[in-house]
């Protein structure tokens, strides 16, 4: 790898932040996108979590792929269609079309993932200092950006022309920063590509399970997940506001998840990270449970100050999982020999379809009870997370 100059490294945020800025376009407006497919809070959380199927399908070449032709070809092919599915999703109407759609925006999602964090975990290596942490506060940075911009955009314009306008310019981002960073990317491995292009046996006969640093990952990034799926619909069908607030507890929530991956560095030099995986994982956990279901109860007196308990819920939510999710990332490529790509394939595989499960039961007690009930979820996972990192150390 050659030199990683300061310029280099705003680049590799910039793209970090574009990531976030395309994908989340459209998920402030799932209210806007349930409605027109006619579904109930049950059947779409469930169609919405098949996008699972398409990560653990491409999860299975993917890492292969990342290592045998390097970075720069995964992340144009990766990025260009994910963007492009992104724009055209929000059009369709009939739910197997959506289905198979979302599954696509999944693989590619997982793809452009993978080749991204082996970047990271790469230069973190070069640089000898924590880094993923920080570049995912930058991810949601871009996050925040596009859900102030779907607040906004959801009074002039609809889902459709919104999503089609931040994904054009996701696409002509990626390609700038990508032509600019192709210096430092992690290059192919012309003997591995030559050898075999897929290398399906590989993956399987290589493949191992790290329950401990698979269920730490799933206990500390469902709630990230959830409010992600459901906090548009908590906020307008639980709370009571209009579309164009309704982004607002997932904005707040992700200001809590930039403010700890940012400063994240400050405090790993106070605390262990078993101690912040730990008191991160209570205090986000008990925190976010109490201000969603004391919002929901005070809304019926108040929407204001419900919605205010409930933010200051989301914000202590976002907080307390910000991090967790890179410290299990970490944990995994340090303890296997294989390449980083390989290991970040190998674990969200895994981690998608134990993922797809825990979200369908949220989805599940979305419908049977609500909402708010379904929230709880995560939230009680979250503070059993530091249970797995103990193990770990």
């Amino acid at each position: 790898m050659n030199p990683i100059t300061k310029r280099h490294r705003r680049l590799f945020a910039m793209l970090y932040f574009t990531f976030g800025l395309g994908i989340m376009s459209w998920v402030p407006r799932f209210s806007e996108v349930k409605q027109n497919l006619g579904l109930s809070n049950g059947e779409f959380g469930t169609i919405i979590s098949t996008g699972a199927f398409g990560v653990f399908f491409a999860l299975l070449i993917i890492g292969h792929v990342v290592h045998a032709y390097g970075v720069r070809i995964v992340l144009i092919i990766s990025g260009l269609w994910m963007f492009i599915a992104i724009a055209a999703i929000t059009w369709i109407t009939s739910p197997v079309y959506f289905l198979l759609f979302n599954m696509t925006i999944g693989g590619s999602i997982s793809a452009f993932n993978t080749a991204i964090t082996a970047q990271a975990i790469a230069m973190e290596k070069e640089l000898k200092r924590s880094y993923l942490p920080k570049m995912s506060g930058f991810f949601a940075v871009g996050t925040l950006a596009t859900t102030l911009l779907a607040g906004i955009a959801a009074k002039f314009i609809s889902v459709q022309i919104h999503a089609g306008v931040i994904s054009a310019i996701s696409v002509l981002l990626l390609f700038y920063i990508v032509k600019e960073l192709n210096v430092i990317l992690i290059p192919a491995n012309k003997s591995d590509a030559a050898r075999d292009a897929v290398r399906f046996a590989q993956f399987f006969t290589s493949f191992k399970i790290d329950w401990i640093v698979n269920l730490g990952l799933l206990f500390g990034s469902l709630l990230a997940f959830s409010a992600g799926d459901w906090a548009s619909i908590y906020t307008r069908e639980e709370l009571g506001l209009s579309k164009s607030l309704a982004v607002i507890p997932f904005f707040i929530f992700t200001i809590g998840i930039i403010t700890g991956q940012l400063q994240y560095a400050r405090f790993e030099k106070k605390f262990s990270m078993v101690k912040l995986v730990k008191w991160g994982g209570i205090i986000g956990g008990v925190g976010m449970a109490i201000g969603v279901v004391t919002g929901r109860w005070v809304s019926d007196y108040s929407i204001w100050a419900g919605v205010g308990i409930a933010s200051a819920g989301f914000l202590i939510g976002g907080l307390g999982c910000s991090f967790i999710g890179s410290i299990f990332v970490s944990q995994a490529t340090r303890r296997s020999k294989l390449p980083a790509s390989v290991v970040i394939a190998q674990m969200n595989s895994v981690n998608t379809l134990i993922v797809f499960v825990a979200k369908t039961i949220v989805s599940l007690t979305a419908q049977l009870t609500s909402v708010t009930v379904a929230l709880l979820v995560p939230c009680l996972l979250l503070v059993f997370t530091g249970v797995f990192l103990r193990k770990e150390n």
